[in-house]
Order: structure tokens, then sequence, then C-alpha cells
């Protein structure tokens, strides 16, 4: 009889699996992250970088294969990440730090991708869509009932993925909750309202999350380096953790494991270069294959301190050349003409092309190297878990996963951002999102819902509920606001050269309002959730902007500087204006907390429509905000057409020195702050988890 080490969780749902999968791949949010990035927004011409609906693919793999070579639920567990970061905003990292910082400061909440990718799953109706899809599903009323409840297990999955988790979040105890309903709405309330989103899942499956998830994004982030020319070739500290890698020995110095890494990376090199090569053998090849090794021998003689044979192979380095043979192969041959012209520029383009493809031998042999890091991953993590009875690496395999990770992010990842991600789009953000919140309450939009009986019968704290109200407004007013926005017309005249640009501007502003209203107004059942977890986020975010303005400091991203800081001037003036000095007692402050907190609850139409507006936008890919921003005028399209790589992220920054930090702990101690669900969270300020 099979020992079995874990026991796999069973689920009514797998039966029915594939329709569920259908119906998240058929998703608008799965959709969207076609097209949304990983480490940095794409251009047209980055076809073969990484996107995050490739990332969540790969990370779904990789759970089932390690859940069914443990023998546990691998459908599940695939299932549940194919949707893990359909949550994640436009402009990769930067995008939810800015979405975090600005609701905070606002008091609307914070933003985390994992909670957000289940608001948006709940907000699709997936659960529903995959039900529907089951034959005869409306004669068997108590399977559907079944269902639904169940399907909170794969937003469990979700909530609790974290891909930044250390060692300690990975190992935190799990707390138990009466349903897989309650841990789900517990661990929204938690993100969303406290700030604490990092989360252990309540399965064994999706436990796999959180290794599944920096397994996918690990390999990737560094071909992606080498595809955009961040990283040209393996330094030394990546060559060190390959040879510790790829060694049985434990006891190597160094320079030892550089030398292993050296030779692990020329054997993938060669087999890289064979396969190059394949369709460059053909004889009649030989001699323009002879012009390329030339040209790759010439180019590393000239390679200096500082320099890899690539920054010499530029295109002005490859043109003098082919010049040089084409006028050595003409003045050969005293009977030159027209036909063999035409031969030799065949022959020249077919060079370059050679050239091209030897020039991408280290993108091809990044992918290889990182093929069989991935696979000693996962074979360690699968063969430690089964000895041990417990998830985990072996020792030695933990130290390199989080050292790889750590190179990731200071070698790669912190350099990933382009300039507008952090000179242009926080101030276009902040526009559309306050555009979008003003809509919703001129058109009464947030009325409706706060006087709609079905929402209200959802609330059941008696004094949310009694701030569940708005100004009174006459009718007519959301009524003119509605009609104005179905029929905006442009006053000047057709002939005026300002015209067609004024016309566009109204007529995309009444597009992003229209369907901004129509997304509020789809939420149902959901909008009371979502305003249980603004009203009860409140304390916590006065808190934080209090006490942020009482340090006086400024400890944000570069690029939320001036949000930060007009936060804080308008709270110490507040207190300035209140205590007659911003030097307060424990008390004094606590007071003032709970007078901002019941000042601010007061407002929470306001609060909503800001929430709500963040949302949107959040749920916006690349391309779709930047081109919303740029037909409004929010953002210049020439910083959009012709982006520049800023350098370093202070974002990622953050979280590197965490790694770092964490690197130097002492060996055998559990890295972290451990402890139950919850506790340690960070949030999106410095070293804010970004994945």
């Amino acid at each position: 009889m099979e020992n079995k080490i874990f026991e796999p969780t069973k689920l009514l749902w797998d039966d029915y699996i594939d329709y569920l999968i259908m119906a998240i791949i058929e998703s608008n949010c799965s959709r969207r992250t076609e097209r949304k990035a990983m480490a940095t927004p794409k251009r047209p011409e980055d076809s073969h970088l990484t996107s995050r609906f490739l990332h969540e693919l790969l990370a779904a793999l990789n759970a089932r294969k390690i859940a069914n070579e443990l023998k546990i639920n691998g459908e599940y567990a695939f299932t549940g990440m194919l949707g893990h970061d359909v949550g994640h905003p436009f402009s990769a990292h930067e995008g939810e730090v800015i979405l975090n910082l600005i609701a905070r400061i606002y008091n609307t909440g914070y933003f985390h991708h994992n909670a957000k990718s289940v608001e948006v799953i709940l907000s699709e109706d997936i659960c529903n869509k995959a039900i529907d899809k089951i034959p005869n599903i409306t004669n068997q009323p108590d399977l559907k009932k079944q269902l639904q409840d169940e399907f909170y297990s794969f937003l469990d999955i979700i909530i609790s993925h974290d891909g930044e988790a250390t060692k300690s979040d990975i190992e935190k105890e799990v707390v138990e909750y009466p349903s897989m309903e309650e841990a789900v709405l517990t661990k929204l309330q938690l993100s969303n309202s406290q700030n604490k989103y990092k989360h252990i899942a309540q399965n064994i499956e999706g436990q796999l999350g959180k290794i599944a998830d920096v397994l996918a994004y690990l390999p990737t982030d560094i071909v992606d380096g080498f595809r955009l020319g961040i990283i040209k070739d393996f330094n030394d500290d990546y060559l060190e953790a390959f040879g510790d890698m790829f060694s049985e020995n434990e006891n190597l110095t160094r320079e030892e494991k550089i030398a292993i890494g050296e030779d692990v990376l020329h054997k993938s090199k060669q087999k890289t270069l064979r396969e190059r090569r394949t369709d460059m053998n053909d004889p009649n090849n030989k001699r323009i294959l002879q012009y390329v090794d030339e040209t790759f021998a010439e180019a590393k003689q000239k390679v200096g301190e500082g320099l890899d044979i690539y920054d010499v192979l530029t295109d002005e380095f490859i043109k003098t050349k082919r010049d040089s043979i084409e006028k050595l192969i003409r003045e050969s041959d005293e009977n030159w003409d027209d036909e063999k012209e035409q031969k030799l520029m065949s022959d020249m383009n077919k060079y370059e092309e050679f050239i091209e493809k030897m020039s991408q031998v280290n993108v091809d042999t990044a992918r290889d190297i990182t093929s069989k890091m991935e696979g000693y991953f996962i074979n360690d993590f699968i063969e430690n878990s089964k000895s041990t009875g417990k998830l985990g690496f072996s020792p030695k395999a933990e130290r390199l996963f989080y050292r790889i990770k750590e190179l990731n992010y200071q070698y790669i990842v912190q350099y990933s951002r382009w300039n507008y991600q952090t000179e242009e789009q926080p101030e276009a953000a902040m526009q559309l999102i306050n555009l979008c919140k003003s809509s919703l309450i001129k058109s009464g939009t947030i009325r409706d819902m706060f006087y709609d009986e079905s929402i209200r019968d959802c609330i059941k704290d008696e004094d949310a509920l009694t701030c569940m109200e708005t100004p009174i407004r006459e009718e007519v007013k959301y009524q003119e606001y509605k009609r104005k926005i179905k029929n905006l017309k442009v006053k000047k005249h057709k002939k005026h050269k300002k015209y067609k640009k004024t016309k566009d501007r109204k007529i995309n502003k009444r597009k992003l309002i229209s369907n901004v209203i129509d997304y509020t107004r789809e939420k149902g059942g959901n909008f009371a959730i979502k305003y249980m977890n603004v009203y009860n986020a409140i304390p916590y975010t006065v808190r934080d902007n209090v006490e942020w303005a009482l340090k006086n400091e400024i400890e944000c991203q570069d690029y939320l500087i001036d949000l930060q800081r007009k936060s804080n001037n308008s709270i110490r003036k507040r207190i300035q204006d209140t205590y007659g000095s911003c030097d307060i007692t424990e008390e004094q402050k606590e007071d003032f907390i709970k007078l901002l907190v019941e000042e601010e609850r007061q407002k929470m139409e306001e609060k909503m429509a800001m929430q709500l507006a963040i949302d949107y936008i959040g749920g916006m890919t690349d391309p779709m905000f930047n081109d919303v921003a740029k037909k409004l005028g929010y953002i210049e399209g020439k910083k959009i057409n012709k982006p520049k790589r800023k350098g370093v992220s202070s974002n990622v920054q953050g979280v590197l020195a965490r790694l770092q930090k964490d690197d130097k702990s002492e060996k055998g101690k559990p890295v972290g702050t451990g402890g139950h669900e919850g506790q340690g969270d960070t949030g999106g300020g410095p070293g804010g988890d970004v994945r």
C-alpha cells in the first residue's frame, strides 16, 4: 500500500475542473494579463518578453508538477494559480506602489494585487460562468450550491500566493476558520483594511503557490534581462551560485564555485552554439561562416575593462567589417559584373543574419541554464518535501533560492523601469483617478449604490450603515450630468486648429467616465464587501498618515514624494492649529486620530468613489493606461513612444535591501519575523512587496 506523506484535498470541482479552467482563460481579467507587464512594460517590439499571463501559466504548471509528484491535488493547485495575478495593475512593480500610496493617503485602504485578484474574479462572477458550462446543471441545484461554496478554495490560493514571501512567511502556521469563504473574506479584509496581506493558504495545494510563483519568475526575469540588454553575460556572483548549485561538494571556496559555474556556462554556450550553427553548416555557407568567425575574433580582441564582446559588436563595427569584406571580394575578381554583385549582396545579408543569430547566443544560453536551475529547485523541493514530510527545500537549495532572487533584484529587476513610469505615470494616475471619482459622485452612481436595499441588507454593522449616506442633491443635477456625458459637444468652430484635439479629448473623457460608471454598477453584491473594507480601513490609514506626518519624514518612492509631502503638511498644519505645536503627547495623538477617523467616515461617498476609481484605473493594461492618459493630455506621447531606461527602481531597491538583510541573518535561524498571518507586513512603502 502506497505511503501518502501528504493528504490531497478532495473537491467536487475535481470532476468539473476543465469548465473552471476554461472560464478563467475566457475571462476579461485573464485576457488583460496578456498585455500586462512582469518586470517591465513591453513595447511592441518586445514581443518575446514575459507577459503577466505567461507568468501565471508557468506558475500554475510549476504548482501542478510539484503537487502531482507529492501525490496531492495537482489540478486544484494548477487552477488556483492560473488566475493569481489578474488583479495586478499597470506598470509592473511601480503601478502597485503608486496606487497603494494614493489609496492610503486618501484613506480608502491599501492596494495589494493578491487581494485585488480575488475582487476581480468575484466581480466577473467567474464561478457561476464556469458552473453554467456544466451540462444539465440547472437540474442539480444542490451540486451548484456546493460548487459555489467550494469555489473559495481556489480564491484562497490566490489571496495567499504572495510571491515575495520570506522563509518565515512560508512557514507560518495555518489559521483555522469556520469555512473557506470566511477564510478568504477575512484575508481580503486584512489585506485591504489593515495592510496585512501575507497569508498562508488553508490547504497544502495552496501553500505551494508561494514557491510556484517565485519558481516561475526567477528564470524569466533572467532571460528578459538578457533580451533587454540589462545584463549581457553572467557575472561572478551568478557563476558562484551556479557552481554551488551544480556541485555536490559543500566545502568549496568562492573561486572554486565560480570555476565550476564557468564550466557549466561554457558547456551551455557550446550547446547553444551547436544549435545556432545547425542552419549555418551548409557547405554553401562555409565562406560566410568564416567571415562571421573573423568578425567575432576581431571584436573579442577589442574587449577592454568594463566591456564585453557585445559592447564592441555594434552596428557600426559590423558595417565597417562588411564594407571591408565587400571591397576585398570585388577587388579580387577582375571580371566583376552585376550578377556577382547581386550574389554578394545576398551573401552579405546572410552574413548579418548569422551575426544576429550568434549575438543571441547569450539569450539562448540564459534560457538553457535557467531551465537547469528551475529543474534543480523543483526536484530538490519535491525530494526534500517527500523525505521530511514538510513542504520545503533542503538547506542548500533554500539558500540558493533566495540568493538567485537577490541577484535578480540587484542586477536586473531594479534597472528595468522606463522613465515615463516615474516621471509621467504617477501624476497621470492621480488625474485619471480624480476624474473617475468626480464622475461617480456627480452622476449619482455612488448615491444609487448607497440606497440600494439589496446592498444595504449586506451591511450588518449598524455604525457602518449610518455612514452610508450622501448629501441631499437635486435629482435634476444628476440627470443633467448624465445627459452631458452622453451628449458632449464641442463649442469651438470646426475650422479652428484645436477643434479636433479638443473634440477627441472630450469624446475620450466621455468614454472613460461611461466605462467607470458601468464598471461600478456591475459590482452588485461585491459593493458591500468593498464598502466594509474601506470603512474598516480608515482607522489604519489615518493612523499611518498621522504617524508619517508627526515624523515629518518622506520615506516613499522618489516619484511620489510630492504626494507624501502634501499629506504630511496638511496633517501637520491641522495638528498645529489644534494643539499649537506638532510636539504632542501620546494621548493627544490618539484623540486626534479618533477625530480624523470620525470625520473621514462621514465622507464615505467620496471614499468609495475614490476606491472604485483606483480599482478601475488599476485594472487597465499598460497600453490602455498610456493610451487613455495620452488622449486626455495627461502624458506626452513622445515620453511613451521613445522611452528610456530610468535606472534604479526605488521600490525594488527596498525589496533588495530586505533580501540582503535576510541573507546576513545567522545561519540556521529562520529569516523574517515569523508568527501568525498578517504579522510583519510592511505594505507598499519602501520595500513593499511587488510580485
